[in-house]
């Protein structure tokens, strides 16, 4: 990269086809003007096959910049601006570019009909291609609301409005010689007014409602002379136009269609019309309602879409259908010099308002802010979100757009689950109703010592509403002066300002009271006295949390800057209800980190162990309330019945793969022998109809790592397939069983024609399939960090 010029890649992809569409006409004005003004260093992304046609459009613009190939990455490009379709793979998935992409409307998702299959799937891999990087151009508000609507992983602030213009060619043409060439040019009748519609004639354009409104005017005044010109190329599925102009009876001879018309005829061909009449169904944005005000000629235009941002005032609007309505207008046009003058004056001063340089220097903008934000990313934070790990390979081939919440298959980054609510959950053991006590202070115990401070102590406290919402995070501690003050700090450096921090000292000896006290004008509230154990210290200090969401942080992680926000961003729309917020999280072990992504939850983790890092987990306050307590009977797996059971219970579960918080490995979690025999044990009071064998059968059946602690754990099944069979058919009148059983066996299905496919080529020897076994094994255990934590500690053979 030069000094101050970032490189920018513009793609041809548009302007080499050479179709004279709308979006070829955004890239025709908004390229040469990012190239000229000489705030990046520009090149031309050439795909296959197009160089003869890039190379006579550049030669023709006499634009500088060199092209570079589709297999061009960063050696090439700091940004790359991709107008329309998915850009080449190199490129979407080389982190180190930043991709840019303009977004024209989601006709094709909402309407697949308007369209040919090939032309709607390349808009649904556009929009699968964007991710929470990805630097959007929306021509219109209009189609920033349907893209949010549509994929609301996505952040608003990602996605920039610039709206479109009409050419500075686009003019009144008084010149009657040109209007005469021009009429003679495209068979328009000379000395007859006529009414014009200019579009690419499809179904969208509800053309055959424009004829009809015609016809209607022509039925009602027989001896106009009046005409009506279509204008544009033939597009997609002609039949109902094809219809009214056969319908038209006496009037077709008076309907003339032009075929494409040159760009240096549109304004003598705009100027020359009586009015300008536009049905569409759908606009992205609008342009030839635009160039017909630039040019002073009325608009007559449907009132849909994104038709009102380009129109406003300036012309009549009127509903697609509404033909007696349209026909009205045109009489009253046709009859009123005054209305039509009034509204040439309006359109001239509303077209007067978009500007092509306008348009360009707000994507030069926007471009030059995004890059230096995106440079000053770590690397970790540049990677897309992309499946979930451990799901099967063709999972690339799904659609996850196509999905309308998170599954098995996936998720988009703020994706809801479905809600699963148990119908024969036991209760908690030692669960209390009366928990969570909201409570700004912890309540005094007779006889117990205690030590506490904070702003809290002083009356500061603090306060979110649903537009700014309180995020509280609650850090137990004992005995950890080592890293406490980086959990401390990480959160007093957060880019959101409306957290607060509960801290818990579990009556500490070693100096951590002393830490905390000197982060006492900072912290909200802390207390030091004596509890039994993490988890009872945890059911104390989350009623503390006055904030709408609330995280567990502990005292050996510490915080992404940005995780609040993240929080905050992604569950806007559950505050008000029971809801979690699943996050990612980074895995520190020593100078190694590994991204961990938080695992779909279903009534099936309780046999597969929901594989989500309970410090990356942000609950709100009614969430608390459904669940109860965490069981503090747990040593290690009550974060784990602490999660089923809100799900269980209810709670809508969030997902977003973007790291909240790094998690330092090892500790009481690391001890596997525990951690089955709680996970097991999770099960039993769960399902407790279940016998121990069949307990331990299904933890060997489904538990990811079951296969590597065998030997720790007894009542394997012979046959694991005769074994789930016979437990469905035991337990078949139990539907919430049956439900979390089919979950599991779906999640981890692994059909026998595909493990057969994948092992028949490593028959040939035992050491060969060892060594595939175990490269598949570390592969995966990467993928879960608790599991991998486990491995490392008990299965060195694991290690290779």
């Amino acid at each position: 990269m030069s000094e101050n010029k970032p490189r920018l890649a513009l793609d041809l992809y548009v302007l080499a086809q050479g179709v004279k569409t709308g979006v070829y006409r955004v890239c025709d004005e908004l390229f040469p003007r990012l190239v000229e003004s000489s705030r990046f260093e520009p090149c031309f992304l050439v795909r296959e096959g197009d160089d003869t046609k890039a190379g006579a459009y550049l030669a023709t613009k006499q634009l500088p910049g060199r092209p570079v190939g589709r297999a061009s990455t960063t050696a090439d490009a700091d940004i790359l601006l991709s107008p329309f379709g998915v850009p080449p793979t190199p490129w979407l998935s080389d982190d180190r570019v930043l991709k840019a992409h303009i977004v024209y409307d989601l006709i094709a998702i909402h309407r697949p009909d308007y369209f040919s299959r090939e032309a709607a799937d390349e808009v649904r891999n556009i929009m699968s291609s964007l991710d929470e990087h990805t630097v959007i151009f929306a021509i219109s508000e209009y189609t920033k609301r349907e893209l949010l609507d549509h994929r609301p992983d996505l952040r608003p602030e990602q996605v920039t409005v610039i709206p479109l213009a009409a050419g500075p060619w686009f003019k009144p043409c008084d010149d009657a010689a040109e209007r005469a060439r021009m009429r003679a040019e495209y068979a328009i009748p000379p000395d007859v007014p006529y009414v014009l519609s200019l579009a690419t004639l499809e179904i969208r354009k509800n053309l055959d409602q424009v004829v009809g409104a015609y016809v209607a005017h022509m039925e009602q005044h027989p001896h106009s002379d009046l005409h009506l010109v279509l204008a544009g190329m033939s597009g997609w599925k002609l039949e109902k136009l094809e219809g009214a102009l056969a319908a038209a009876g006496p009037w077709r001879d008076r309907i003339v269609l032009t075929g494409f018309v040159d760009d240096a005829d549109l304004s003598a061909l705009y100027s020359d019309a009586l009015c300008f009449v536009y049905l569409s169904r759908y606009e992205g944005f609008g342009l030839p309602p635009l160039e017909a005000m630039a040019c002073g000629t009325p608009v007559i235009c449907a009132d849909n879409s994104s038709l009102p941002e380009v129109v406003a005032d300036a012309g009549l609007s009127f509903d697609a259908d509404d033909v007696p309505g349209v026909a009205r207008a045109i009489e009253q046009l046709a009859n009123s010099a005054e209305l039509r003058a009034d509204l040439s004056r309006k359109g001239l001063r509303r077209a007067a308002l978009f500007s092509w340089d306008r348009c360009a220097d707000i994507v030069a903008e926007t471009l030059l802010a995004s890059h230096a934000a995106y440079a000053a990313l770590p690397a970790h934070k540049r990677r897309r979100s992309g499946p979930l790990p451990g799901t099967p390979a063709w999972q690339a081939q799904v659609t996850i757009d196509s999905l309308p919440t998170a599954s098995v298959f996936g998720y988009r980054d703020g994706s809801r689950g479905p809600v699963f609510v148990a119908h024969d959950a036991p209760p908690a053991p030692g669960g209390d109703p009366a928990w969570p006590a909201w409570a700004d202070r912890l309540p005094v115990q007779a006889g117990v010592a205690r030590v506490e401070g904070g702003r809290r102590t002083q009356g500061h406290l603090k306060t979110g509403d649903a537009a700014r919402p309180l995020v509280s995070y609650v850090t137990v501690v004992r005995n950890n002066t080592a890293t406490l003050a980086r959990t401390l700090d990480s959160v007093q450096q957060q880019t959101y300002d409306n957290v607060e921090h509960i801290v818990l000292d579990g009556a500490s000896t070693d100096g951590t009271l002393d830490l905390i006290r000197r982060y006492a004008d900072r912290l909200d509230y802390f207390v030091s006295e004596a509890d039994a154990g993490l988890y009872d210290a945890i059911n104390k200090a989350v009623p503390l949390a006055r904030g709408q969401l609330i995280c567990i942080l502990n005292s050996d992680d510490w915080l992404e800057p940005d995780a609040a926000e993240i929080a905050v961003r992604r569950m806007r729309e559950a505050l008000d209800g029971p809801a979690l917020l699943l996050s990612g999280a980074l895995v520190r072990e020593g100078a190694v980190t590994h991204p961990w992504s938080p695992a779909f939850v279903h009534p099936g983790c309780y046999f597969t162990c929901a594989n989500d890092c309970h410090n990356a987990i942000y609950a709100t306050r009614a969430a608390y309330e459904r669940s109860g307590p965490y069981d503090t009977s747990f040593r290690i797996a009550a974060d784990f019945k602490w999660i089923m059971t809100s799900l269980d219970a209810g709670s809508a579960f969030v997902y977003t793969q973007e790291p909240t918080v790094n998690y330092s490995m090892g500790g009481t979690s690391g001890d596997v022998r525990q951690h089955s025999v709680e996970c097991m044990r999770v099960v039993s009071e769960r399902f407790p109809f279940l016998s121990s064998v069949e307990v331990s059968g299904l933890y060997h059946c489904f538990f990811r790592l079951a296969g590597a602690v065998a030997q720790q754990q007894g009542d394997r099944p012979a046959n694991h397939t005769a074994f789930l069979q016979r437990v469905f058919a035991m337990h078949e009148r139990r539907p919430d069983f049956l439900s979390a059983l089919s979950w599991a066996s779906i999640a981890t299905l692994e059909h026998p024609a595909d493990v057969a496919a994948r092992a028949g080529p490593l028959v040939q020897g035992s050491s060969q399939l060892g060594v595939v076994i175990k490269a598949s094994a570390r592969k995966a255990l990467l993928q879960h960090p608790r599991l991998y934590g486990f491995a490392k500690r008990g299965y060195r053979w694991l290690r290779g």
